[in-house]
């Protein structure tokens, strides 16, 4: 354990789904949350929520905005830089064939998923390696380990890519003592995507359904478990690690 008696661990897309459910597990794990989100109402609820576990106010900001987010976290008090960090914004549920994609929307898809990632990273990285100690886990998906039924090309690229960066980042931190790793997580329950859903045909969802071998969702329970495993301290020697949570979706 470093000098605080407490780990501090920055959680971005905090304020719902998967990430709101890892920043509750991280706190049960004795850990000082820093929450993340775009959505001020969200993101305080969660906030009210863990009390005392905040290290510090919630984190209004959109990921995707490189400077607005540099600001955020190059302004956060010593005692207050996370140890740990958990990439979690991202996702698209628009199943569009290539055809119908532009270029727009890969740079969206890219700035989405991979530009808050890697602007995150580059950001926390040089306390940690001052502190001989950290945890780095990024939200991938299987859509960047193999291919959708679910979502679009530029998704699938924009994931590939932060399994890339996943892996090179391990290998030039793994000497100062810092972890880096995926999940990448098939089709989880949230509300965000059960809203995507619900309008759809039912053979439309049974179909989908139908390809993973679990038969159902995963739960947001599930997703988080192994997000919180990856950023305690027994989790040490486990680095550039893609770990599948799917179903069975892609083995």
């Amino acid at each position: 354990m470093t000098a605080r008696s407490q780990r501090v661990a920055l959680v971005t897309g905090a304020g719902s789904g998967i990430c709101a459910e890892v920043a509750r597990g991280l706190a049960g794990r004795n850990m000082r949350l820093v929450l993340l989100d775009k959505d001020p109402e969200a993101v305080h609820r969660v906030a009210d929520e863990l009390g005392d576990r905040l290290a510090c106010d919630p984190l209004v900001v959109d990921v995707t905005d490189a400077r607005a987010l540099e600001s955020a976290l190059t302004s956060l008090p010593d005692d207050c830089r996370p140890e740990v960090l958990v990439n979690g914004v991202g996702g698209d549920t628009r199943g569009r064939p290539l055809t119908e994609l532009t270029e727009a929307d890969l740079q969206t898809a890219v700035a989405h998923n991979l530009g808050s990632v890697f602007n995150a990273t580059r950001l926390c990285a040089p306390a940690m390696i001052t502190a001989g100690w950290g945890r780095i886990v990024n939200l991938a998906s299987v859509a960047g380990r193999t291919y959708t039924r679910f979502s679009n090309a530029a998704y699938v690229a924009a994931k590939a890519g932060v399994i890339g960066f996943t892996k090179q980042c391990a290998f030039e931190l793994a000497p100062h003592g810092i972890t880096v790793n995926a999940v990448a997580h098939g089709v989880i329950g949230t509300e965000r995507i059960r809203g995507a859903w619900q309008d759809k045909p039912a053979q439309w969802t049974a179909d989908r359904v139908s390809h993973i071998p679990a038969g159902r969702f995963g739960t947001v329970a599930e997703a988080a478990g192994i997000v919180c495993h990856l950023c305690d301290e027994d989790s040490g020697y486990t680095t550039g690690t893609v770990i599948d949570v799917n179903g069975g979706l892609h083995i």
